[in-house]
């Protein structure tokens, strides 16, 4: 007996699917002492050399509120500073310290390690054809959600 499809067994297999890879990129980051917040954080000083927090906060689509508290872990740990804009003293924008660089590019290669691996379970083409479909499931939420542009980063990257 064939199994009739159900709109709704999509969303089971987009949250079931989200939670068991979140659990082993957890597990992977955990042996290195780091969240997956602390890492997407990391990630995007990396690129940016310096972002508020609210500039992160937009990248990452979530709350300044969020951020904060992982940045206080990642600064406590000696990973990220707040530095005050000389010409603006309003603004703060957190950078890496060069021991969060270092951590930055010790990390990156096993995050991308263990990321091949779990997206090794498809094929190259199963891979671009997930890839073609998220990426027109993303923008069409995008439109409906009438989400506003996140600075630094472009919408056909999703």
């Amino acid at each position: 007996m064939s199994e009739s499809f159900r709109p709704t067994i999509l969303w089971v297999r987009l949250n079931m699917t989200f939670q068991l890879i979140y659990h082993e990129i957890r597990k992977t980051l955990k042996k290195e002492s780091l969240t997956l917040p602390q890492l997407d954080i990391l990630v995007c000083l990396g690129r940016a050399k310096g972002l508020t927090l609210g500039e992160i906060g937009e990248r990452l689509m979530v709350t300044g509120g969020n951020i904060t508290g992982v940045m206080d872990r990642l600064e406590k740990s000696g990973f990220v500073y707040r530095d005050r804009d000389k010409d603006d003293r309003r603004i703060i924008r957190a950078k890496l310290t060069p021991k969060g660089i270092l951590l930055h590019k010790d990390i990156l290669p096993i995050f991308q390690k263990k990321w091949k691996e779990i997206v090794g379970i498809l094929d190259f083409e199963e891979q671009r054809q997930l890839s073609r479909l998220l990426k027109k499931f993303s923008h069409g939420l995008l439109a409906m959600a009438s989400f506003p542009p996140i600075k630094g980063t472009e919408h056909n990257a999703l």
